[in-house]
């Protein structure tokens, strides 16, 4: 993802937050043209309201935003019939921009970074652990029918060892470590032995079904705390901190991880695609802490991908 795209779902994330239900948020919205029907424009998000059409254009550039940006999107606000516009620049706004914004009654938001002690004032920061099941010392046997031995004898070691099948392995290990309650926060890092007998569904071979697999090891669930360096509140420009505050972000170092606050609700966003997974480690969940309590509104996850396990383990074949 574009560090423009991820900064437009961020601010996309805080106007669901400041919106009523009533309202339709909408990022990346394609509105179409008044005087060209077959063409639609973009907009960065598109907020629907009582019958009213609001824009949010977003920019996220190292250099204030210019004149020339609020002239663009007076200019589109009168074109599309939108009625109201606001710019949401991420490294604020000249003075010139700001005299002509209001006089054109475009509203312009930016962040502006809290210090040490306007966040300890703040007093909402929630603190971010990521925890894990790590493995080690597995053993896996796959067992076959007799007729389907000669048929898979002969795969490569690294071809098993990285078949998609063993994947649901340690799903339903972590199933079963769950259900038994043998993982509990109070046992973090200690060592637990186990042994799984399955027999899975749709676990085929070179075409041969899998009839059972006896895979056995050592687990331990480990955490990983997640820094947060620094916290935003997203505010009308040269407003006094916490007056023109509408919402409060909270970012965190990993990937582009945040909680966007809003009064006592809050969204979260949990990047894994930046996450430096150790070989046989399975993440099964997180925990959020704050002082005070806070409406989960919405959770996303973006980086699946980095959940599955890798490492090279001994698998064999067997036969029943």
């Amino acid at each position: 993802m574009k560090a423009s795209e991820a900064f437009e779902k961020q601010i996309h994330r805080v106007y669901e937050l400041l919106e009523s239900s009533e309202a339709e948020v909408t990022w990346n919205a394609r509105i179409p043209d008044p005087h060209n029907s077959r063409q639609p424009r973009q907009i960065d998000i598109a907020i629907r309201r009582n019958g009213k059409l609001i824009f949010v254009e977003c920019r996220h550039h190292k250099r204030r935003q210019g004149v020339t940006w609020i002239e663009e999107l007076m200019g589109r606000r009168e074109s599309l019939g939108a009625h109201a516009t606001i710019a949401v620049s991420s490294s604020g706004f000249t003075k010139g921009a700001l005299r002509k914004a209001k006089a054109f009654e475009i509203l312009t938001r930016d962040l502006r970074s809290l210090t040490d002690i306007e966040v300890t004032n703040w007093g909402r920061p929630i603190t971010l652990t990521i925890y894990f099941y790590q493995y080690s010392d597995l053993d896996v046997s796959l067992c076959f029918n007799r007729r389907s031995i000669p048929l898979v004898r002969n795969i490569s070691p690294s071809e098993l060892r990285s078949h998609p099948g063993l994947q649901s392995l340690f799903n339903a290990s972590a199933q079963y470590f769950g259900s038994e309650n043998l993982m509990k926060e109070q046992r973090l890092g200690r060592l637990h032995s186990f042994r799984l007998r399955l027999q899975p569904s749709g676990f085929e071979i070179l075409g041969e079904p899998v009839v059972e697999v006896d895979f056995r090891g050592m687990v331990r669930l480990i955490s990983k705390k997640i820094i947060s360096p620094a916290v935003f509140a997203y505010e009308e420009n040269q407003n006094s901190w916490p007056a023109g505050r509408e919402a409060t972000i909270q970012d965190f170092d990993l990937g582009r991880t945040s909680i966007v606050h809003v009064a006592h609700r809050i969204s979260v966003f949990l990047d894994m695609s930046k996450l430096e997974m150790p070989p046989f480690c399975q993440f099964r969940f997180f925990r959020l802490v704050g002082q005070k309590e806070a409406d989960h509104e919405s959770i996303e996850l973006l980086g699946l991908s980095k959940l599955w396990i890798h490492g090279r383990m001994n698998v064999r074949i067997s036969s029943v």
